[in-house]
């Protein structure tokens, strides 16, 4: 889910309007609605500051709003190893075989 699609998600969980998170987030009233809107619809995409910004004011860490970036097979494997660790988090894998057309 892109940063603009979890803005608008827990913007909605919190009964927000597009104004009312723009001015939380410091944006003059007159764009605060047209600013929120380019970011939820991915027209522009906020730096880390204004991120952070974003998730303070909807109450949530920034974390919750940015991409997670996994830059290789084997973080992406120690990443699934602590969700199970720390959740419960059980990943099944689903393997299918060729279609003769991949032969």
């Amino acid at each position: 889910m892109s940063p603009g699609r979890r803005i608008r998600h827990y913007r909605m969980l919190r009964g927000m309007t597009q104004k009312a998170l723009g001015i939380a987030a410091g944006f003059p009233p007159e764009t605060a609605d047209l600013r929120i809107a380019q970011y939820e619809s991915g027209v522009r995409t906020p730096k880390h500051a204004l991120l952070c910004t974003l998730a303070e004011a909807l109450g949530v860490l920034p974390s919750a709003l940015d991409i997670p970036r996994i830059k290789s097979h084997e973080v992406l494997n120690q990443l699934l190893f602590v969700l199970e660790d720390e959740y419960g988090l059980t990943i099944c894998l689903l393997y299918t075989s060729p279609s003769p057309r991949d032969a």
